[in-house]
């Protein structure tokens, strides 16, 4: 580990320790690209937000694992569709052997590395801090939680569109986090959206029920079966 690094705030566990702590982005990133290094067969990731890496060096990453064979799989949201340059990076992923799918909404930001290592968010709001799980016992929940999403995800280049009633999964799955009693701030980065995109999805998805509150949209929503 070079001084660099370790100035920036990169604490490695010592060795049989299971979890390890990160702070500060050049720390992350640096510790990113030494565990993507030693990647050996697959790679899966969370991407919210636009879906695209933050800059070059995390382009090259996902090119240098693509190059050595080493499978990829991203996960990003369905918003990521309406943006032109995420989903030409996307689909050059995909032309190098990478497979990218969408979801109306992600929890956080993660890595996972041959299913025995782990980067997730210390703070989910944050980019600047990491912890890093080892071993399959503490990884076993994030592979848990990508494994259960990725079959009903769909493939980029597959559209995503509105059911009978007019509605996407995006609306569902509002209407979900919703009902936890979130706010339009924790829904909109969970969507991987704006704010004003959600008070949109929000009213679409009132008129469809004929809700006059938010309030009533969940009744509504929960005697229909749409919370389940």
């Amino acid at each position: 580990m070079s001084a660099a690094v370790e100035a920036a705030g990169h604490h490695r566990a010592p060795a049989g320790e299971l979890a390890e702590e990160l702070v500060g982005a050049d720390a992350v990133r640096g510790r990113l690209a030494e565990l993507g290094a030693g990647a050996v067969s697959q790679v899966l990731a969370f991407r919210p937000g636009s879906g695209r890496p933050a800059g070059v060096a995390e382009q090259r990453w996902d090119e240098e694992l693509l190059g050595r064979g080493v499978e990829l799989r991203v996960l990003v949201v369905d918003a990521v569709r309406g943006d032109p340059s995420a989903v030409a990076y996307a689909r050059r992923l995909v032309g190098l052997g990478g497979q990218v799918r969408t979801v109306s909404a992600l929890p956080l930001r993660m890595v996972v590395l041959d299913r025995e290592t782990a980067v997730l968010p210390l703070d989910p709001g944050r980019a600047d801090t990491a912890a890093v799980l080892h071993g399959r016992g503490p990884v076993a929940a994030p592979v848990a939680l990508f494994d259960g999403l990725w079959p009903g995800a769909a493939p980029l280049c597959h559209p995503r569109g509105r059911d009978r009633d007019g509605l996407t999964a995006q609306h569902y799955t509002l209407l979900r986090i919703l009902q936890q009693g979130d706010t339009d701030l924790v829904a909109a980065r969970k969507l991987g959206v704006s704010e004003r995109t959600v008070r949109r999805l929000a009213a679409e998805a009132l008129e469809v029920l004929g809700a006059r509150s938010r309030f009533q949209a969940g009744a509504r929503a929960a005697e229909r079966g749409w919370l389940r």
